[in-house]
């Protein structure tokens, strides 16, 4: 009877360390991970089902952390170019508006400044093209306008947050040329990068955004040995993570948990796939 019960745990645990075996050599051993780059979705005094958002004090708790081990935020050019451990870029995936009304203000009392990434054709619209439930607002004009003249880099995210690989080529621009030009007609500044919808891409998507004049674009989690300034890897932060989290990923040590957290990044962003198609 109490076989039936420990061989079930037994397996579980035997498929961890497989999986963790094979994410150190397919990934740790080849040197397969992002930099320090990190990324929110929404932050709120709440919690909301689908798990992206992160709560108030969790946020000002990693804020605090990175303020205190010598962090600073800084451009995506110098980033790109700059080989210093304690730069970083925080991002703000989809531009939400509790993003401009309890992070921001967090941001400005630690010094930092960050990558805001807004869907073009959803600006100050609640986000109908999510899968979860409970729609959640995007920022509007005079918010994104406010936050770039502090110093945020304002980026495209796409028109309507599709997976850009089943697109047709009118479709694709639409996403990638037409999204560059409107924020930058209506915030009156320069795009210069790219973030794909859900981390998705292939060659051919990319081909599109480097032609549409982007001078790089990000994804999600690194799958190449080679660094590609179309697909440059990032870290996301969930409800589920911390501080330990956050330090494990900078740090890149001890090794057994930041295979543990890179992994569970990387298992959480191929669900996250699933989003476009599962419609509730």
């Amino acid at each position: 009877m109490v076989l039936k019960y420990i061989l079930p745990v037994i397996f579980v645990f035997l498929l961890y360390i497989y999986g963790w075996i094979y994410w150190y050599f397919k990934f740790y051993k080849r040197k397969i991970y992002a930099r320090n780059i990190i990324s929110f979705h929404k932050v709120s005094k709440y919690p909301e089902f689908g798990g992206t958002t992160n709560l108030l004090f969790q946020f000002e708790n990693y804020l605090k952390f990175l303020k205190e081990n010598g962090f600073k935020t800084t451009t995506i050019d110098d980033f790109l170019k700059s080989k210093e451990e304690r730069k970083i870029l925080i991002f703000f995936d989809d531009a939400y508006e509790n993003v401009y009304r309890y992070a921001f203000p967090i941001m400005k009392k630690y010094s930092f400044t960050g990558v805001l990434s807004p869907v073009a054709g959803y600006i100050g619209k609640r986000n109908v093209w999510d899968a979860k439930t409970g729609k959640f607002k995007h920022m509007d004009l005079g918010m994104l306008k406010e936050m770039g003249d502090y110093g945020f880099e304002i980026i495209s995210h796409s028109f309507s947050h599709k997976d850009l690989r089943k697109l047709n080529s009118e479709k694709l621009d639409l996403e990638i040329f037409v999204s560059k030009e409107i924020l930058e007609k209506s915030l009156k500044r320069k795009i210069e990068y790219f973030l794909y919808p859900y981390g998705l891409t292939n060659e051919r998507v990319k081909r599109k955004v480097k032609s549409a004049g982007y001078k790089g674009a990000f994804t999600s989690y690194a799958d190449k040995e080679k660094f590609d300034p179309y697909e440059i890897p990032r870290n996301t932060l969930y409800i589920i993570d911390g501080n330990i989290t956050l330090k494990t990923l900078l740090f890149k040590k001890p090794l057994f948990l930041f295979g543990h957290f890179d992994m569970k990044g990387r298992v959480t962003n191929w669900f996250g796939r699933f989003s476009p198609v599962i419609k509730l």
